[in-house]
C-alpha cells in the first residue's frame, strides 16, 4: 500500500539525542508500570507541578502577574492560592467544599469529578483543609470511582475502548482516584483502582494508534471532542504524576491540530461524517486547541483558539484556560502560508480520510474522501463517499442524526449508504437488520449491515483481529500530492477500495478515484463497478441541499424521480457556491433528480425482498420532539427501539445541521456486470462555472478526461479502469492543447518511454498521421503516478499517445 507521510512540520516534531534518549525511558517506564497513574506525592502534581517545564507555579505565578487571573470556582480558586498565597481564595474553595458535594457519577458528571479532584489535590497542604473534610470528599470521590468503574465500559480494562462513554468515565475513574491515593495510599481499593485505571488507558493508547495515529477521530466530530477532552487531560494527568507523557508515544496528542485545521470546513463548522448532530465547535473544542497551544506550541491552534472566530471563549473546564492559554503562543494564521509550509492537503490514516483545499481562506474549496474500516457505531456505511465545500455546502453527508441515535430514519436513511455520495448495487434479496436482527432494516442497495459488530465499537488490537472481516471493509490504497504555490501543475489524488463493504453476493469491485486540479478548481471522479449478476442495478449518488438543474426535459415518474436520459451535465448551488458537473461515463446513461416534499429521505427498497422503488421516504424526526408517528411500520421502529413504554419522540441537541432534501441518481442504460463511471465537477462561485471544455479520454485499461478553462490549453488525466498495473498505455488527447499529462496506475519507479505522434484522425493544419512529435523518458512516483509538464510548448491537440516500459 502507497501512503504517504505527512509534509507538515507540525507533525513531525524534531528531537535531540538527549530528549530521544529520555522518551525511550519514559515510554519503557510507562508500558511496563501497573501504576502509571496516582503516585503519591507532596505538594500539587495533578495537571502541575512545582517545576513542570509546561504548567509550573513559576510559570502560573508569572502569568498571574501579567494580568491572567483563573476561573472563578473550586478549582479557579485552589490554583490563586497556590500561585499567590492569598489565604482568601483558599477559604472560597473550602467553603463550597463544605457546602456541596461532587454530583451522581456519569458521563456528564466526569468534569465536575474532575474538577473536585483537582481541587482535592492543589489545597491538600492547606492547614485549614482538615482531617474531616478530606476524609469525607475523598470517600465521595472514591465512591464516584468505584461506581464508574464497575460500568460495562471499564469493568474489563483490556477491552476499554476507544469510545466517547469510555473515554469519560475513565477520565472520571482515574482523576478522583489520583486524588484519592493522597489520602488513602494504601488503600487497597485505591490501588485496585489505580491498577485498572492505567490497563484501560493502555489499552486506549493502543487502539488510538490503531484508529487515529494521525488525528481525526472514527465517531464523528461531535464525538470527538467529547473523547478527546478526557484523552488530553488524562495524557496531561500522567505526565504531571509520573513524568510519563502519552504524547511523546501516541500520534493522536500531536495531531490535535491538523486534525482542526484540515476537518473544519472553511466556515468554520467541523466535518458532517458519522454521527454528527451537533456540526458547531463547542467549549470541549476550545479546550482540546488549548491543549495544543500548551503542550505543542502550536500556533496554528492558537489561531484556531484565538483569531479564527471557530473557537467559543467558554472552556469546558474553565480552569484549564489559565493552565492551557499560553499567551506567549503567537498565533499564525493559515492563510499567510505557502504549501511548502502548511499543505493543501492532509492524509489521516486509520481512518483512511483525505482532505483537499485549494486556500486557506474562507472562499476556499474544500473536498473531503472517505475509505477506512468500521470502527465504530457512530460511522456510517459510506466508503468512497465525498464532500465538497465552496462558499456553501455542495456535494452534502444527508439526514440528521436522532439525540438518541436510534429512530426510523437513523436505521433506513441517515447512517446507511443511500445518504451519502457514493454507489449504490441493488439486489431484491439482500438482507439488513437492525442489532441483533430486532428490526429488518429497508434494502437500500448499499454497503452491508448484516451483523450486531455494526452497533459495537473496536475494543482491542486482539479484537480487530478478530473482527477484521466484518469491519475491515475500507482503505484508500494511494493517496499521492503535488502542491504548488500558485495551484498550476499541482494536484490532490487518492484511490479508494470499498468492495469488502459490500455483500460479496453482489460485488466483485467498488474502486473510486478522485483527482483534483486546485489550478482550474476541478475534481475528476473515476469508479469501476463490477458486480456478480449483471441485473443488479447501479446507481452513482450525489446529494445537494437545493433541487439541481439538469441539462435537458425531464419526465417525472414516481417517489419524487424525474428522469432526464442520457444529460450531459447537472448543476447544485448553494450559497455562494456551485458546481456543474459532468457525466461522461457511462456513455449510455439515466440521470435522474429526485427529492423534495415527502422524498427528502427517499430508500428505494423494502426490508421484505422488494424490487427497486418499493421503499418509501424516512421523515426526519422533528427537533422538537413530539408524540410517536401514526404510521403502523414507524411506530413498530420506536417501539422495538425504545420499548413498549416509549409514548413520544425526545428533544433533539442537533444545530447548524444541512440535512438536504435533493439528490442526483446516475445508472448504465444497459444492464452489465462491469460499469464504469467518470465525471468532472467545476467548482466555483454561484453562476461563474461553464468555463472548461471537457472531453472523455479512453483507452485500453485506462478512461480520462480533458479539462482546460475556455481558450487557455489544459490537462489530460487518465486512471487506470483495470486490477493490473499498466504496462502500456495508448490514447488520443483532447481536441485542444495541453500543457500537462496526468497518468496514474504505473508500475511504481518504473521507467517509461511516452511518445507523441500525429493522430490517424487528424484534420486540417494538424500533424500528419503518425509522425513523429515527441519522445521523452519518464519515471513513475512511487505511487504508480506520473505528471508530465509540456514546458514552453503545449503538447499538440488531438495527438496520439504512447505509453510503455522500457
Amino acid at each position: 500500500m502507497n501512503i504517504p507521510s505527512s509534509n507538515s512540520p507540525i507533525s513531525q516534531p524534531q528531537f535531540s539525542r538527549r530528549q530521544f534518549s529520555q522518551m525511550l525511558a519514559a515510554t519503557a517506564a510507562f508500558a511496563f508500570s501497573r501504576n502509571s497513574f496516582a503516585q503519591a506525592k507532596s505538594g500539587p502534581s495533578m495537571l502541575l507541578a512545582a517545576n513542570d517545564p509546561f504548567c509550573g507555579l513559576d510559570i502560573l505565578r508569572m502569568r498571574y502577574a501579567a494580568g491572567r487571573r483563573p476561573s472563578d470556582d473550586i478549582a479557579g480558586n485552589a490554583i490563586s492560592w497556590l500561585v499567590t498565597g492569598q489565604n482568601a481564595f483558599a477559604q472560597k474553595s473550602l467553603a463550597e467544599m463544605r457546602r456541596t458535594a461532587p454530583p451522581k457519577p456519569g458521563s456528564h458528571a466526569w468534569l465536575t469529578f474532575a474538577n473536585w479532584a483537582l481541587t482535592f489535590d492543589w489545597l491538600y497542604e492547606h492547614p485549614d483543609f482538615d482531617a474531616a473534610l478530606k476524609d469525607r470528599v475523598a470517600q465521595q470521590l472514591l465512591d464516584g470511582a468505584i461506581a464508574t468503574a464497575a460500568t460495562p465500559d471499564l469493568q474489563h480494562p483490556e477491552q476499554a475502548s476507544y469510545h466517547n462513554y469510555t473515554t469519560r468515565f475513565l477520565g472520571l475513574t482515574t482523576f478522583a482516584i489520583c486524588a484519592v491515593a493522597k489520602r488513602r495510599p494504601h488503600d487497597a481499593r485505591v490501588e485496585d483502582l489505580r491498577d485498572k485505571s492505567a490497563r484501560a488507558f493502555q489499552n486506549i493508547l493502543q487502539v488510538s494508534n490503531l484508529v487515529s495515529p494521525k488525528g481525526s477521530y472514527h465517531e464523528s466530530m461531535d464525538y470527538m471532542r467529547i473523547s478527546y477532552v478526557p484523552m488530553a487531560m488524562l495524557a496531561e494527568l500522567q505526565r504531571t504524576t509520573t513524568g510519563v507523557d502519552p504524547a511523546l508515544r501516541f500520534g493522536v496528542y500531536r495531531s490535535f491540530s491538523d486534525t482542526y485545521l484540515y476537518k473544519l470546513l472553511p466556515d468554520g463548522t467541523p466535518s458532517r461524517e458519522g454521527d454528527n448532530e451537533y456540526p458547531i465547535l463547542d467549549d470541549r473544542d476550545t479546550a482540546v486547541l488549548g491543549y495544543a497551544v500548551n503542550r505543542f506550541k502550536n500556533p496554528y491552534a492558537a489561531w484556531l483558539l484565538r483569531d479564527s472566530g471557530f473557537a467559543v471563549k467558554k472552556w469546558a473546564l474553565p480552569v484549564l484556560d489559565f493552565l492551557w492559554n499560553d499567551l506567549d503562543v503567537m498565533p499564525r494564521n493559515p492563510s499567510v502560508t505557502q504549501p511548502a509550509e502548511l499543505p493543501r492537503y492532509h492524509y489521516f490514516p486509520g481512518v483512511d480520510q483525505v482532505v483537499f483545499r485549494k486556500e486557506w481562506n474562507a472562499n476556499a474549496t474544500r473536498i473531503e474522501f472517505d475509505c477506512g474500516p468500521y470502527l465504530a457505531k457512530h460511522q456510517h456505511l459510506d466508503r468512497n463517499h465525498f464532500t465538497i465545500f465552496h462558499r456553501g455546502y455542495l456535494a452534502i453527508d444527508s439526514g440528521a442524526d436522532y439525540t438518541e441515535s436510534e429512530s426510523p430514519h437513523y436505521l433506513n436513511y441517515y447512517r446507511r449508504t443511500i445518504a451519502h455520495n457514493t454507489m449504490l448495487i441493488y439486489d431484491p434479496k439482500e438482507h439488513f437488520f437492525w442489532s441483533e436482527n430486532v428490526v429488518q432494516a429497508a434494502n437500500d442497495g448499499g454497503q452491508r449491515m448484516d451483523s450486531s459488530r455494526f452497533w459495537n465499537s473496536v475494543r482491542s488490537l486482539e479484537d480487530w483481529e478478530k473482527t477484521r472481516d466484518i469491519w475491515d471493509i475500507g482503505h484508500l490504497k494511494i493517496v499521492d500530492n503535488v502542491d504548488s504555490p500558485d495551484g498550476r501543475g499541482g494536484y490532490h489524488y487518492a484511490l479508494g477500495d470499498a468492495t469488502h463493504a459490500y455483500s460479496p453476493h453482489k460485488l466483485r469491485c467498488f474502486t473510486r478515484q478522485l483527482l483534483y486540479l486546485p489550478g482550474m478548481d476541478a475534481l475528476l471522479v473515476f469508479d469501476r463497478v463490477v458486480s456478480t449478476d449483471p441485473a443488479f442495478r447501479k446507481t452513482w449518488l450525489l446529494h445537494g441541499v437545493n433541487m439541481p438543474w439538469v441539462e435537458g426535459k425531464g419526465t417525472p415518474s414516481a417517489n419524487g424521480e424525474e428522469s432526464f436520459g442520457n444529460a450531459g451535465q447537472f448543476r447544485l448551488q448553494e450559497g455562494e457556491g456551485e458546481i456543474l458537473v459532468h457525466t461522461l461515463l457511462p456513455a449510455k446513461h439515466v440521470t435522474a433528480r429526485r427529492g423534495g416534499a415527502g422524498h427528502e429521505f427517499w430508500t428505494p427498497g423494502d426490508a421484505k425482498g422488494g424490487a427497486w422503488g418499493t421503499g418509501r421516504n424516512w421523515p426526519l424526526e422533528p427537533a422538537e420532539g413530539g408524540p410517536l408517528p401514526t404510521d403502523p411500520e414507524e411506530l413498530a421502529m420506536w417501539k422495538a427501539f425504545w420499548g413498549n413504554e416509549t409514548n413520544r419522540i425526545e428533544r433533539s441537541n442537533r444545530r447548524n445541521v444541512v440535512p438536504g432534501a435533493w439528490r442526483i441518481e446516475v445508472s448504465p442504460a444497459q444492464p452489465q456486470l462491469e460499469d464504469h463511471f467518470l465525471h468532472v465537477f467545476e467548482i466555483g462561485d454561484r453562476g461563474k462555472t461553464g468555463r472548461l471544455r471537457v472531453e472523455l479520454l479512453r483507452g485500453d485499461g485506462i478512461a480520462g478526461a480533458g479539462c482546460a478553462i475556455t481558450g487557455e490549453a489544459g490537462v489530460a488525466a487518465l486512471f487506470p479502469a483495470q486490477d493490473a498495473q499498466l504496462d502500456y498505455v495508448e490514447a488520443t488527447l483532447p481536441a485542444f492543447p495541453c500543457h500537462t499529462l496526468w497518468l496514474g496506475g504505473l508500475e511504481p519507479d518504473r521507467i517509461y518511454d511516452l511518445e507523441l505522434a500525429g493522430s490517424n484522425l487528424a484534420t486540417g493544419d494538424a500533424v500528419a498521421p503518425g509522425v513523429p512529435i515527441l519522445s521523452r523518458q519518464i519515471r513513475a512516483n512511487t505511487h504508480g503516478v506520473v505528471q508530465i509538464q509540456s514546458g514552453a510548448t503545449t503538447f499538440p491537440a488531438a495527438s496520439r499517445m504512447r505509453v510503455h516500459t522500457v
